[in-house]
């Protein structure tokens, strides 16, 4: 049974903002390149982005086990 009175915590949070912070930044680095039309610059910053947000998912997971 769980207590109302505890809040669940989870201490790995600000591991996994932090990186969806990355991940947000690499998006906005991907806008810029689609912009510019520069095709190696969006496809790299794409990758990155998306490398963040598997790193972000893989430590909820973690946090929620």
């Amino acid at each position: 049974m769980k207590d109302p009175k505890r809040q669940p915590s989870f201490s790995g949070a600000a591991d996994i903002a932090a990186h969806a912070e990355a991940a947000a930044r690499q998006l906005k680095a991907l806008s810029a390149a689609c912009a510019n039309g520069d095709k190696a610059t969006a496809r790299t910053t794409l990758r990155r982005a998306i490398s963040e947000l598997q790193v972000a998912r893989a430590l909820l997971r973690i946090g929620l086990e």
